[in-house]
C-alpha cells in the first residue's frame, strides 16, 4: 500500500530577524505582527492538504513569503491614502502578497482565485485574521469591466498574457505591481508589442535573481 500522507498541520517557525526588521521600518503595529502570525498559523494548518506553498520554503516563510510580500508596500504609489476604486491580487493562490497587503495597510483587497479549495483557504485566514479581503472564486478573465487602482500578481503569468487577461482590470491610472524573476527583461520586451506602459524595476530584498517590476500608464499599443 503507499504511503499515507501525512496532514498534521505544520508547525510556525518564529519570525525572522528580517521580517522584524521590515516591519520596524515600515511601522507595522503589534496588532498587525499578530495578524501576520495567525495567517502563517492558518497556513501551517492547510499546507499538508493543499501543498500551498512550496514544501522546502516553510522553514523560511517568514522570508520567502511574507517579506517578499511586504515588500510591494515599498512601491506603492503614495498620491492618496486610500485607493478609490480598489486593489486586487490576481492568481493569489496562498494570499501572498494580498493577504499581506491587506493586513500591513488595513486597506481592502480583492482576492482572485479561481481554485475552491485555495479560496477557501483564504476565508479561512480572513476569518481568522478580521483581514478587510474579498474573495472572488472565478477565473481572471471572467471579471467584470471595472478598472481597479493597485492590482498585485506573484508568480501568476508572463507579462504579456497577464496583461492580456487582467485588460477589464486595467486603465492608464492602474498601477501593477509584479513579482519577477530571470525573465523579467523578456516579457517586457515581449509585452511592448502589444502594451504600451512606463516601468520601474526594483531589486527584491529575498532573491538576487528577482525583481519587484511597478507598471504605470498601461495602454494598447497603437
Amino acid at each position: 500500500m503507499p504511503a499515507q500522507r501525512n496532514t498534521r498541520p505544520l508547525t510556525p517557525p518564529s519570525p525572522s530577524r528580517l521580517f522584524e526588521d521590515v516591519s520596524d521600518r515600515l511601522g507595522l503595529t503589534q496588532a498587525q505582527r499578530e495578524q501576520l502570525h495567525t495567517y502563517v498559523t492558518v497556513l501551517g494548518k492547510w499546507q499538508p492538504k493543499l501543498n500551498l506553498i512550496g514544501p522546502k520554503t516553510w522553514d523560511e516563510v517568514w522570508d520567502r513569503h511574507v517579506v517578499d510580500s511586504l515588500q510591494c508596500l515599498d512601491h506603492l504609489p503614495h498620491e492618496e491614502i486610500t485607493p478609490a476604486r480598489g486593489m486586487a491580487d490576481i492568481g493569489t493562490g496562498a494570499g501572498f502578497p494580498g493577504i499581506v497587503v491587506a493586513i500591513a495597510t488595513g486597506q481592502p483587497v480583492t482576492l482572485v482565485e479561481s481554485d475552491h479549495r485555495k479560496a477557501a483557504f483564504q476565508l479561512a485566514v480572513k476569518t481568522a485574521t478580521g483581514a478587510p479581503l474579498t474573495l472572488m472564486t472565478k477565473r481572471v478573465e471572467a471579471l467584470p469591466n471595472q478598472p481597479l487602482d493597485r492590482l498585485f500578481a506573484r508568480a501568476f503569468a508572463p507579462l504579456p498574457r497577464l496583461l492580456a487577461w487582467c485588460a477589464p482590470l486595467i486603465d492608464e491610472q492602474t498601477v501593477l505591481i509584479l513579482h519577477k524573476g530571470r525573465t523579467a527583461e523578456d516579457e517586457i520586451e515581449a509585452a511592448r508589442q502589444t502594451h504600451g506602459f512606463d516601468v520601474e524595476s526594483f531589486p527584491s530584498l529575498i532573491d538576487s535573481d528577482s525583481v519587484i517590476l511597478r507598471l504605470r500608464n498601461i495602454r494598447p499599443a497603437r
